[in-house]
């Protein structure tokens, strides 16, 4: 179960692949990214039983900061955009965006009356948000507006250059925008456009053809060749006699290694969706839950893996996570 809203071996050629990528693009200097301090320098932003909190990346120094759902973590982690229900009797469904900054505690409303459709993301410098939102005919479409709620676009639409219902909005290192729609992926100009199209049999392989609308792709930030994604697996036992479905991992996909040749990074004990990187690109956080927790009151977990699978962390209650570098919720 994700939201209401078999392990697989590790093939050692993709892991040599990975690191030799990631050496590249260290010493290419073409990502530009914090200093790692190691988890404990991550800020994380998730929602909690209709509040927004922050914690660092070891799930120490836990904050409750704002009332609102869905929320987006600028880089620098000081500014989180985030949505709330519209009010006025005309508001069912529709959502407002706001901009809380971490520093001041200052919030600000910067639009109104929207459809939102997922949580919002940041361009690397915080100078604009993108989100996926519905139209007055339900159609799914890309929003991206500038951080003090000027300048609103729409790059791409569901109809547009042949794709479909759009889903899963993530950031790219160099500033577009990622979606899928079930069939493809697209990389997006903030500007207006598609920059390439590519099918989603060439990232996941076999694995595409059980692809849902929840299913997200996050290219890492320190090397575009390389993204994770989710997808559906057969859940354990104790899993499928609780919930009755399918369960999901995360696995890492290399663009330069080929085709359908992926490697799963979380165990089959564990449900796992929702994946975001770290900013040094070492560090993946998702949302899910062991099999053992999987009729508890309170399901969804922030739960953290190191990039090849090993270090697997649970460490909040909560979803929606985000993720920068920096002090989110400092006074």
């Amino acid at each position: 179960m994700r939201r209401s809203v078999s392990s697989g071996v590790a093939v050692m050629a993709l892991v040599f692949c990975l690191f030799a990528l990631t050496a590249h693009a260290a010493s290419d200097g073409t990502s530009k990214v914090p200093e790692s301090r190691g988890a404990a320098g991550d800020v994380l932003v998730y929602e909690r039983q209709g509040w927004i909190w922050s914690c660092d990346g070891e799930g120490g120094n836990q904050k409750r900061l704002i009332r609102g759902a869905r929320p987006g973590l600028s880089a620098d982690g000081r500014l989180i955009a985030f949505f709330r229900p519209s009010e006025g009797k005309n508001s069912e469904e529709m959502s407002d965006l706001w901009i809380y900054d971490a520093k001041s505690a200052a919030e600000r409303r910067i639009a109104s009356a929207l459809f939102a459709a997922s949580s919002p993301v940041w361009s690397g410098q915080g100078a604009w948000v993108a989100f996926l939102a519905r139209d007055a005919r339900a159609l799914t479409r890309i929003v991206v507006l500038a951080a003090d709620g000027s300048g609103l676009r729409v790059p791409l639409r569901e109809g547009d250059e042949g794709a479909g219902f759009l889903c899963a909005l993530s950031i790219t290192p160099e500033d577009s925008l990622l979606v899928h729609d079930m069939s493809n992926a697209y990389w997006v100009d903030p500007a207006g456009g598609v920059l390439k199209s590519v099918p989603l049999e060439k990232i996941m392989g076999s694995l595409a053809t059980g692809v849902t609308s929840s299913d997200t792709f996050s290219v890492c930030p320190t090397d575009e060749t390389v993204l994770v994604f989710s997808h559906a697996v057969p859940g354990t036992a104790l899993f499928e006699k609780i919930m009755h479905e399918p369960s999901s991992a995360l696995s890492l996909h290399d663009s330069w290694v080929g085709v359908g040749k992926n490697m799963q990074i979380t165990p089959q004990d564990v449900t796992a969706f929702d994946p975001v990187w770290s900013r040094d690109g070492k560090r993946i956080y998702f949302i899910g839950y062991k099999d053992t927790q999987a009729a508890d009151a309170e399901l969804f977990r922030v739960l953290r893996v190191d990039r090849f699978g090993s270090g697997l962390k649970e460490l909040v209650p909560g979803e929606d996570v985000a993720v920068g570098a920096g002090s989110a919720g400092a006074r």
